[in-house]
């Protein structure tokens, strides 16, 4: 009955699963077997006696193939199976010819009960018991030899048990009944000693499936006492109202005789749902106080963790939190900030101390995959955590338990549990506490970790936008405040040059015009910085209209002429024929140019020359003005449009720009729908590109 009980109970809802199947198969050809009991000589006349012996034969003979399998598979299949798939077939078909030998030999006395038939059944017989005897010793020297082998606590406490049920339960019969029959010798035991050992196999069963989570008792139990409560609550109601409320109003009201009925059956029917969880609450309060009261503690600390904006209120909220649910004599929890520990707790540990039991923490473990839990040596009820090479640093702290609090692969701290106040050992429930626990605080301290690195990316965001708003609005009042005192300058000197109040001196005339020149230049940086704020703006726009590119990078070229001449810097212009006009806004086409001359002859050698092409390209024309200077790297080309970014200063000038007219030129560029591109000509120097459509008509 134990064996049906584990049989239909526990194995059969998972019959489908490799292992367990095997054991499904044991327990009920082992049951049927031990309840059958045997053949026996003379048969009574009875239906049944014709049945039984053929279904004992066929379990026996059977069952040491199903063992012998399930010591390979059990708890975990070995490599065997694969390797010599022939060998099951063989054992197979070795029980089915046994069977068939032994059943036709027992017709056969079935249809002749006479003695001497009787023993025609003793050769097969006397195999198949050859056979029980080889195969279930080679089982259980299999089921040890692969139990030493395993590396898992819970898998080699389950094949331990399963041993030891098989060892003690078939010793008797197999070893001490069988095999001495074998050998033409009396059993030293009697019969009846075989079922008292044999119930040694059951209880293994019992101990490897439910202690072992196969199946957790725990449910069972809670599910059984609540439904077994709820129907004896719901039939005291439907006996209450229906039987003595009831009688007496259909007594007194006889005409409404079918609906009291109805109402009397309606009313265990509504409270069938809030009766149940009412009874489950009631349940886990009295037979699960530990689970009951940690899961209602646990759902506070979660509302309170969740919550916390700094890794010290979470350190100390988990500190206070598992010293006071779990009883300690004391506690501590280690939060990380950034290179810092953020302790909270009553351990007297140094910071030494500190630093040395989160290294100790750290390797018990891969950073990946940190260890879930580092527990001394008789502090829990689960020898298989416990590390017998406890570190020191914690030994000498009074730490009993120490997990780590990581997540996402990254060490956030962790918590260190002393000594409960009773001085009892952690259970089980304890430790699902502490991880889930741990699983919080550890997923808090990672939010905050992110709210804090996004609070200070946000207030360095903020602080370089700040600073960029001053700036630009610094270079502007700069500029403006400049312009006035310029144009003056500029207005003197170009009257000097026209001959207002004189005509000057021939050897002046070149003074004035190098005056001229770096007026004009200045002038380009007031407005550069005059349009930088303009372009930031999102509304910028530019009037467009055709605008031929010739004569405008002529004009450019004979500003600049005069500023380069004292470097001997020439400008080679190349137009390919035909070339139309582009699309795009002269004034500021004026400045792109201006700021490519420029820049190329700051970078040019002494006497060289910077070389400008107009011609077409893609849809529309490109200027392409190139130096011989140094060239660009491969991080300038990209950076060097940026706003005040600025190149590697020249080795054949002095001048440094602000960094802000290859940006105004992209801008304007942009704002015509053209583009521009920096990079290197093949044979040495920048090279820089503009694209601009061609003038399409209004």
């Amino acid at each position: 009955l134990i064996f049906f009980a584990v049989n239909f109970l526990v194995f059969c809802p998972r019959v489908d699963r490799g292992p367990v199947r095997d054991l499904y198969w044991c327990t009920l050809l082992y049951g049927i077997a031990i309840m059958v009991g045997g053949v026996c000589f003379p048969r009574t006349p009875a239906w049944y006696e014709s049945i039984l012996p053929l279904v004992w034969i066929t379990c026996l003979t059977f069952l040491p193939v199903f063992f012998f399998r399930m010591a390979l598979t059990f708890p975990r299949r070995r490599n065997f199976l694969e390797k010599r798939p022939g060998v099951m077939r063989a054992l197979w078909i070795t029980a089915a010819i046994l069977v068939v030998w032994q059943t036709v030999a027992m017709l056969r006395y079935f249809a002749d009960p006479r003695p001497a038939l009787w023993q025609g059944f003793a050769f097969p017989r006397f195999l198949a018991q050859v056979f029980l005897v080889s195969m279930v010793g080679l089982g259980c020297m299999a089921l040890y030899r692969s139990g030493r082998k395993l590396e898992l606590s819970r898998e080699r406490e389950q094949a331990k048990w399963l041993l030891w049920g098989f060892t003690i339960g078939v010793t008797p019969y197999v070893f001490l009944r069988t095999l001495p029959r074998l050998a033409g010798l009396e059993s030293p035991l009697p019969p009846e000693l075989d079922r008292l050992f044999e119930l040694a196999i059951p209880l293994a069963f019992t101990f490897a499936v439910v202690r072992y989570r196969f199946l957790d008792i725990d449910i069972i139990i809670r599910r059984s006492l609540i439904y077994g409560i709820l129907a004896g609550v719901l039939a005291s109601i439907y006996l209450l109202f229906g039987v003595l409320a009831g009688q007496m109003l259909m007594v007194r009201y006889p005409r409404y005789a079918g609906a009291i009925q109805i109402f009397a059956v309606a009313i265990p029917v509504i409270l069938y749902t809030p009766t149940r969880r009412w009874i489950g609450m009631w349940v886990d309060r009295i037979f699960f106080k530990i689970q009951y009261n940690y899961a209602q503690a646990l759902v506070a600390f979660q509302e309170a963790v969740r919550v916390a904006s700094s890794q010290e209120e979470i350190a100390d909220l988990t500190q206070r939190f598992i010293k006071g649910e779990l009883r300690l004599q004391h506690a501590a929890v280690l939060a990380r900030r950034g290179e810092a520990l953020e302790a909270a707790g009553d351990l007297d540990t140094s910071a030494e101390d500190v630093l040395a039991a989160e290294a100790a923490l750290t390797t018990s473990g891969s950073p990946a995959h940190p260890r879930r839990l580092l527990a001394s040596p008789n502090s829990t009820s689960r020898p298989d955590l416990e590390a017998l090479e406890f570190p020191e640093v914690f030994a000498d702290a009074g730490v009993r338990l120490a997990l780590p609090l990581a997540a996402d692969g990254k060490n956030r701290g962790m918590i260190l549990v002393g000594e409960k106040t009773s001085e009892r050992r952690f259970i089980e429930e304890d430790l699902k506490l502490l991880y889930a626990v741990r699983a919080e605080a550890a997923a808090a301290l990672e939010r905050v970790e992110l709210v804090q690195i996004a609070t200070a990316e946000t207030l360095e965001r903020e602080r370089a936008q700040e600073m960029e708003r001053m700036k630009s609005d610094f270079f502007s009042r700069v500029a403006h405040d400049l312009r006035t005192p310029l144009t003056s300058i500029r207005w003197t000197v170009q009257n000097l040059l026209d001959g207002v109040g004189g005509r000057p001196d021939p050897e002046h005339v070149p003074h004035l015009q190098a005056v001229d020149a770096a007026a004009n230049q200045l002038g380009r940086l007031v407005n550069n910085l005059l349009e930088l704020s303009r372009l930031e703006h999102p509304g910028a726009r530019s009037d467009l209209g055709p605008v031929d590119l010739v004569p405008l990078v002529q004009e450019a070229v004979g500003t600049l002429r005069s500023a380069t001449a004292e470097r001997g810097v020439q400008f080679e212009l190349s137009v390919a024929p035909g070339l139309r006009s582009v699309c795009g806004n002269r004034d500021q086409l004026s400045e792109v140019v201006a700021n490519l001359l420029e820049n190329a002859a700051r970078y040019s050698p002494n006497g060289a020359a910077v070389e400008v092409t107009l011609d077409r390209g893609g849809d529309g024309q490109m200027l392409i003005v190139r130096d011989h200077g140094p060239g660009l790297s491969q991080h300038e080309c990209e950076r060097i449009f940026e706003r005040f970014e600025q190149g590697r200063p020249s080795p054949y000038s002095r001048q440094r720009g602000f960094g802000l007219g290859l940006y105004v030129a992209r801008s304007y560029l942009t704002l015509m729908r053209g583009s521009i591109s920096a990079g290197n000509h093949p044979e040495g120097g920048a090279r820089f590109v503009c694209l601009l459509p061609e003038w399409q008509g209004s």
